[in-house]
């Protein structure tokens, strides 16, 4: 999937938006979420500090992924992410809500 944006939100829901589809989960419920947050932690700058906690992560296709909160961080075109990503995705896409 080329296009398509995901929000993981400070509060506790993650969406992933696409052409087609808009779906928004509970982050607690994916799996797959914390493992990425804490793979994007260790990709920060050096010079960033901060603690780790966030308002939003986006992900603006696999190239751009930016870290907000009172301070930022962006990481581009970070292809060890890639994998980790798709399968966020993946389980976004197949979650079914009870």
């Amino acid at each position: 999937m080329e296009n398509f944006v995901i929000h993981i939100f400070g509060y506790g829901e993650t969406q992933l938006i696409t052409e087609v589809e808009s779906l928004k989960y509970e982050t607690k419920n994916l799996i797959k979420v914390e493992p990425l947050v804490d793979a994007i932690w260790n990709l920060k700058p050096e010079d960033f500090s901060g603690e780790k906690k966030y308002h939003i992560i986006n992900f603006f296709s696999k190239n751009d992924v930016r870290w907000i909160d009172e301070n930022y961080f962006q990481l581009k075109a970070e292809e060890s992410l890639s994998t980790m990503i798709d399968e966020l995705i993946t389980e976004i896409k197949d979650y079914k809500p009870n």
